[in-house]
């Protein structure tokens, strides 16, 4: 029987047949119940056993009492067996594999150590040319490897490279354990690449893992541990290098892993994790929201497999605890961010006392109990987020490479307690806490200007307490100064630098001598300048719209534009309200342009630029408190290798960057536009941007001279505004008429929904629309008719507001017939001006002239959805689009299940004009996922953004809420309307909130009959024009304001 199960046991070994590894166990136990104990076999057959006990322990299909079943067969056998026994290396060779697996089972550093031991001593008892020779030193590379993992050491990680590399020279490559070799070889390679940040080692363990993947058939219970260790390295170098296909390969090698690995298998925990990481990471760069969704499944699955004993579960529940608290950060569910605080607490009972993570336990559940603070603002979670932060900084050596950061984190609990408690004592330790936290950083360290920005807050902050200290002014200020001046630090904490350095030099003019490093308006100008790199170029779209950098840009820029305004800088204030406004839907515009040529002209240097940037980013960010991955040694880098390689990649960009600027049409890449570049955007009248700061409101008129004339506003402000904002939505939410269906709408409306006061919405209206006329609108109307030359027709002004403003109609304020603020006769602006909007002035700067076919033949593709799946019926759809068809030349028309997204973006590509009658949604989770439904799915903005029309000239979009932003980045135009101007049509007809039914395909009518007949005359076409005539058509109709939820909505964007 010992004979036949040693055939059954090759076998398995040979083809990974489990069938055959269990007729080998019960053969050998068989043949162990017959030899008698005398027998010169018999610690052979006992060895054989435990070793195919072990095997099937590691695929996954035995239970943890048969790995002690394994050890102790194991060492029964090597006490039978003498020590000059030619079986005795092999022998000790597989209790040591029996005893690290007990180890990994339940982290005990002894049984770690013993098989260390072990396999020490019995490398040293075998000869070079010993057949098993590789197959020591690759388990004893595995330990030393492991042992890395655990303790930090590097040189148990080089040692383990050199023995996994003289196993493979050792080992040919038919032999079935090369694969196992290569693996683990790949993965030392990978690590050592965390550690130095040394490409050559990323890709040499790339390389090893794949050749494991090919080596190893399918079928094989090795194959699923090759897959997923080759997805940790391709997430890996993902993380250095940006490149999207390797995160997408390492997501489909994961979850094959998963697919395929039973829950049995000791490492399926593990393989659930590396899925939920990739896939988290794919989210923090794409923003879907069912990655994140998918990745926290993937660890609930792994925390629910995996013992508490294990020594990787505390890693598991922090990434977990990690995600849960972005998907709060989102969504504001307050149950993930108590799992969150759960998983985080048990990671810290779970890490034993000495170990390296405990620290990074500790300090992940103060910032996770800190968020909670944060939310409900008790008292108590704040005092356990300090201890628990404090009590991480005690725990590792003044070097450790995150104790800055944590420094950094309790100074800012401590600062956030004073500011409830008032106790100067918490202050004055915030500041302790800042001054180490930079102390230790060397000086290119890339968290350098983060540390010196918070302590330069801190200062900030007693300087205007009543326990002020006489140099806390000039503290600051350098702190400030030194961080603006920082390089290797990520762009967005040197541009809130120099913000935090200009706010600080307005409220205390006479606190700092003369000359300062900076001036106010130099100090923004630096900030404004980071503003594109902060977003990233690297990036695409919807990573930058869901990147946290965009939070404070907004902010940043008002504040740059008021100081200007003050300072009588005009011109210099709309170059810079324009730099920061809608950045990203800029950048996507730029991206068209220089990105593109410099891939087409001089692609070498542009993937240096890509590469670079992702590298650089990637050394910048602040040191985020993480278990993520296998080990907390991913973190193990020393300060000084941190500043060293942050400061090359920083001198590499701008080196990169000063070569992209000598080459011919690239002097200005990644550079803002200057005033006398925009100037034509004012070609068809003026543009009137309104800029709402927390000191004062202003309009600035950019004139067709080129001039830009300001217009004070001191009657209103940023509380007015967002008052005014709040009346409004708590009118449309008690009409029904945010996040909701045209189709949802009937004739009979106004008689239907909530009240949120005693007047009707028709009287709110009024109070809004006269809101806006008095103190914003009328002030500025008054100075645009002194610049605009005496003409039967109307003025057309575009605006372009900011902040809460983006959000209300500016086009229709005024003081209307019955409103009770009235002396006299009306007065409105749609009865002096044509409007339109504008997110950017750089997106009225694209050609006027139609360029195919000819201007009186548009083609016109018609998209009617009246029973779209899923969305509640819009029959006038059906109307609207045979009234748009009568009254157009060319035209096709995509019917309910003719309408996919397929025909439609096909349809977009070959027709000038495109008309959308469907239902509209817009996403406030994630705005690039607003969309218009169409029968098969939903056109998303982000998808509409990848898109590219030159020839586009006119879209309607007959939908709900297609010009809504969102409120959380209201300096961005983050809507339907903004995303067609962007792929290319130079006008777009949007709606603010829902319309109806039946009132749209009334608009459109006089709509498109003034737009046939502009065609017919020649010219220029004029659609905002002819938007003005059909909602005046439908006030007269209706009766005016007591309508106005019906035509207000209706809005026109661009030219």
């Amino acid at each position: 029987m010992r004979i036949v199960g040693g055939s059954a046991y090759q076998q398995y070994q040979t083809e990974g047949d489990l069938e055959a590894l269990d007729f080998a166990i019960e053969s050998y136990r068989v043949a162990m119940d017959a030899i008698e104990d005398d027998h010169p076999e018999k610690a052979s057959v006992i060895s054989n056993l435990g070793g195919a006990l072990y095997a099937r322990y590691k695929v996954g299909e035995a239970k943890d009492s048969d790995l002690e079943e394994a050890i102790s067969l194991v060492e029964l056998a090597d006490a039978l067996t003498p020590d000059d026994s030619p079986d005795k290396p092999s022998l000790r060779s597989n209790l040591a594999a029996s005893v690290l697996s007990r180890f990994e089972l339940g982290g005990r550093e002894e049984d770690l150590e013993e098989a260390i031991a072990i396999w020490t001593h019995t490398l040293q008892l075998v000869p070079g040319s010993h057949p098993s020779k590789p197959t020591l030193l690759q388990n004893l590379g595995s330990s030393l490897t492991k042992r890395f993992t655990r303790l930090g050491n590097l040189e148990d990680l080089e040692r383990a490279i050199g023995l996994d590399t003289h196993a493979i020279e050792l080992t040919p490559d038919g032999h079935p354990h090369k694969s196992v070799r290569l693996r683990n070889a790949g993965n030392s390679l990978c690590m050592r690449f965390k550690q130095l940040g040394e490409l050559d080692d990323l890709e040499r363990g790339i390389e090893m893992h794949n050749r494991a993947v090919k080596l190893t058939p399918d079928g094989h219970p090795h194959k699923v541990v090759m897959l997923a260790d080759t997805g940790n390295a391709l997430q890996t170098r993902f993380e250095r290098l940006g490149d999207l296909e390797d995160l997408e390969r390492a997501i489909v090698l994961h979850t094959r892993a998963v697919d395929l690995a039973p829950d049995s298998h000791q490492d399926k925990p593990l393989m659930l994790n590396g899925a939920g990481n990739s896939l988290q990471m794919r989210f923090k760069r794409l923003g879907n929201l069912d990655d994140l969704e998918r990745s926290i499944g993937f660890y609930d699955r792994a925390i629910k497999l995996m013992p508490d004993s294990h020594w990787h579960k505390p890693s598991i529940l922090y990434n977990a605890g990690n995600a849960l608290e972005i998907r709060f950060e989102l969504l504001g569910k307050m149950e993930d961010l108590e799992r969150a605080i759960e998983f985080h607490t048990r990671a810290v009972e779970l890490t034993p006392d000495g170990h390296p993570a405990k620290p990074w336990a500790l300090a992940n559940a103060g910032n996770s109990v800190g968020m909670r603070f944060e939310g409900l603002g008790n008292l108590d979670d704040l005092d356990q987020a300090i201890t628990y932060i404090t009590n991480a900084i005690s725990l590792p050596p003044e070097d450790h490479p995150h104790k800055p950061s944590w420094l950094c984190n309790l100074g800012r609990s401590l600062e956030e307690r004073f500011n409830h408690v008032g106790d100067v004592s918490d202050l004055d330790e915030a500041i302790r806490c800042g001054l180490r936290s930079v102390e230790l950083l060397p000086d290119n360290h890339p968290e350098r200007a983060r540390n010196l920005q918070l302590l330069g807050l801190s200062l900030t902050t007693r300087l205007r307490s009543p326990h002020a200290h006489t140099d806390d002014a000039t503290r600051a200020m350098e702190s400030y100064v030194e961080a603006i001046e920082h390089t290797a630090s990520h762009p967005l904490e040197r541009l809130l630098s120099s913000a935090h350095y200009a706010r600080l030099l307005a409220e205390f003019p006479d606190l700092f001598p003369t000359p300062l490093k900076f001036t106010l308006l130099e100090a923004y100008k630096l900030a404004l300048n980071l503003i594109p790199r902060c977003i990233w170029l690297g990036n695409n779209v919807r990573g930058r719209y869901t990147s946290k950098e965009l939070q404070v840009v907004g902010e940043v820029v008002n504040d740059a534009v008021s100081a200007a305004i003050t300072a009588g800088e005009y011109g210099l204030a709309l170059e810079w309200l324009e730099a920061g406004r809608a950045v990203v839907l800029s950048q996507v515009l730029q991206l068209r342009t220089p990105l593109d040529d410099l891939q087409r002209h001089h692609p070498q240097l542009a993937r240096d630029l890509h590469h670079v940037s992702q590298a650089l980013k990637h050394a910048a960010s602040p040191a985020s408190s993480s278990l993520s991955g296998s080990t907390p040694t991913d973190a193990y880098h020393t300060l000084d290798s941190q500043a060293q390689s942050s400061h090359g990649y920083a001198l590499q960009y701008e080196k990169l960057i000063a070569q992209v600027r000598e080459l011919k049409g690239f002097e200005n890449f990644m550079r803002p536009k200057k005033l006398v570049e925009l100037n034509n955007a004012c070609a068809s009248g003026p543009v009137v941007v309104v800029n709402v700061h927390e000191t004062s409101c202003d309009a600035l008129i950019l004139c067709r001279a080129g001039d830009v004339v300001h217009v004070p506003l001191p009657d209103f402000s940023l509380v007015d505004a967002m008052e005014t904002q709040r009346l409004l939505w708590d009118t449309l939410r008690a009409k029904r008429l945010l996040n909701r269906c045209r189709g949802d709408m009937r004739d009979d409306d106004d008689d239907r929904g909530g009240r949120v006061t005693a007047m009707d919405p028709p009287d709110l209206m009024r109070i809004i629309l006269a809101d806006l006329w008095t103190p914003v609108v009328k002030p500025i109307m008054d100075v645009v008719r002194t610049l605009v030359p005496p003409s039967t027709t109307l003025p057309h002004v575009t605006w372009c507001p900011t902040g809460p403003l983006t959000f209300l109609p500016l086009h229709a304020a005024g003081i209307y017939p019955g409103d009770k603020k009235s002396r006299g006769p009306p007065q409105c602006v749609t009865d002096i001006a044509v409007s339109s909007y504008t997110p950017t002035l750089e997106a009225l700067l694209k050609p006027r002239t139609r360029v195919a076919p000819t201007l009186q033949d548009p083609r016109v593709l018609i998209v009617s959805q009246p029973d779209t799946p899923g969305c509640s019926s819009i029959p006038g759809t059906t109307t609207e689009a045979a009234t748009v068809m009568s009254l157009v030349g060319q035209s096709k028309v995509l019917n309910d299940d003719d309408g996919t997204i397929q025909a439609v973006l096909e349809g977009m590509a070959t027709h000038e004009w495109v008309h959308l009658a469907c239902h509209g949604v817009q996403n406030t989770v994630d705005p690039t996922n607003s969309a218009f439904a169409l029968y098969d799915g939903q056109l998303t903005l982000g998808a509409l953004m990848s898109q590219h029309l030159p020839n586009a000239d006119l879209a309607v979009l007959s939908a709900c809420q297609t010009a809504t932003g969102d409120e959380k980045l209201s300096e961005e135009a983050v809507h339907l309307a903004a995303g067609m101007l962007n792929i290319g049509y130079k006008s777009v007809i949007g709606t603010m909130w829902s319309i109806s039914d039946y009132i749209a395909p009334e608009v459109m009518r006089v709509f498109y009959t003034v737009m046939a007949e502009q065609v017919k005359t020649g010219g220029e076409l004029q659609p905002a024009y002819a938007l003005h005539e059909a909602t005046k058509m439908l006030r007269e109709k209706k009766g005016g304001m007591d309508d106005s939820l019906r035509w207000v909505p209706f809005v026109h964007f661009g030219l």
